[in-house]
């Protein structure tokens, strides 16, 4: 047992004096013999402090890694590890797409950059690199104040938020930040109190070929500055009207739409019109409060779950192609009988190759046979929007002997 112990003290002073043998490692000087590119960045205004410390081996394994360029660990969480309060702000509701994935060099250059935080570029060049439109809306007549002097960060968080569209605060709140003076503000919309109102339902966020960043299509009394038309003239009880909106807007566009049928969309609750309409302004036709793809789905997105990418509609259409947006005597909406309404723009396609009609009886549904019976109008797995495997899984469903 004694002799084990002076075994052991020997090779503890051993390995001592081995290890004394090598002196700490300069890294930079090391580092910048066979990576000489990056020593440029110290020049940089802003330089991350472990390179600029000079310890590349914070973030890299000299010798080897399962990760790319030698690093310690995946991005994410070498990033995390010291910046660790980025994870309380991508587990909000709404998260930027690469911080939530961890792709932060998607926006950061790790070891130094003239632009603060690190960005790898300023804004709104970093912001245009996957947000293209934001180039179209610097090139409009009126753009906000904030998208021109390319601070995209004064309304967006840049990693997360818990409001949609990455937004600090929900609009009102977020444009009173800039907008505080309320005395100019009430008189620019005609002595109305519009501090609830959400100011994005008439004005653009980002940009407009009109003044005060009204969004392009307005309603007629709007334009014509006749708030009187829908509201009650005494401006201080904002926003009354003067009848509920279904009454209030058939006054005028009673002989535009056909109120008449089994199933009316929207008609009869509390909102009616306004489900699907702004009263004041958009972006979108008909004055729709957005697009009509993104209005339909909003609502509509459940029924559409069980078909593949349900949320592009057949062929890019618009769903008004084949649904009334009123009311209809179709249950579905849909504006004529199945098989007439596919052939007004099939005319050509394979009007003969399987019986239709009131006279052929789909066995699994006791229904005629109609388009449906063997495509699925707005997504399927299979080419022709088809749910089945065509060769054979689709006609078996019916023609099983």
């Amino acid at each position: 047992m004694k002799a084990f112990k002076y075994i052991l003290l020997i090779l503890l002073v051993g390995t001592s004096l081995q290890a004394a043998q090598y002196k700490p490692v300069d890294q930079p000087a090391i580092c910048y013999e066979c990576h000489d590119d990056v020593s440029s960045y110290m020049e940089k205004k802003n330089v991350h402090p472990p390179f600029d410390s000079g310890t590349c081996s914070d973030c890299h394994n000299p010798h080897a890694s399962k990760h790319a360029s030698l690093l310690g660990d995946d991005v994410k969480n070498l990033c995390l590890s010291c910046h660790d309060t980025i994870n309380e702000e991508i587990s909000k509701t709404s998260s930027h797409l690469p911080a939530a994935t961890g792709d932060c060099i998607h926006c950061h250059n790790p070891h130094a950059s003239d632009a603060a935080n690190l960005l790898s570029d300023s804004a709104p060049e970093l912001c245009i690199g996957c947000h293209s439109q934001v180039s179209d809306w610097m090139a409009k007549s009126n753009v906000h104040a904030p998208i021109d002097g390319g601070d995209c960060a004064a309304c967006h968080g840049a990693h997360g938020e818990n409001n949609a569209s990455l937004l600090k605060a929900k609009a009102p709140d977020v444009c009173y930040d800039c907008h505080t003076d309320n005395t100019r503000i009430k008189n620019a919309h005609k002595g109305y109190d519009i501090s609830e109102a959400n100011c994005i339902t008439c004005h653009d966020p980002h940009a407009s070929t009109i003044a005060s960043l009204l969004r392009p299509n307005q309603h007629k009394p709007f334009e014509a500055g006749n708030c009187g038309s829908c509201h009650e003239d005494n401006a201080e009880n904002s926003f009354a009207m003067k009848s509920d909106p279904k009454t209030l807007c058939l006054k005028c566009h009673k002989s535009s739409i056909d109120i008449e049928g089994t199933f009316k969309h929207n008609l009869h609750d509390e909102k009616s019109c306004l489900n699907c309409h702004n009263p004041h302004t958009s972006a979108a036709e008909f004055l729709l409060a957005s697009e009509q793809k993104d209005l339909c789905m909003g609502c509509h997105f459940n029924d559409m779950e069980k078909e593949k990418d349900a949320y592009i509609t057949h062929d890019g259409m618009d769903c008004s192609n084949c649904h009334m947006p009123h009311t209809s005597n179709d249950k579905q909406y849909l504006k004529s009988d199945k098989i007439n309404l596919c052939i007004e723009c099939h005319t050509e396609s394979h009007q003969a190759s399987h019986p239709l009609g009131n006279d052929i009886i789909d066995p699994r549904t006791e229904q005629p046979v109609d388009c449906s019976s063997c495509h699925q109008m707005h997504g399927a797995d299979f080419d022709k929007y088809i749910p089945l495997n065509p060769s054979m899984d689709l006609c078996i469903q019916c023609h099983k002997r």
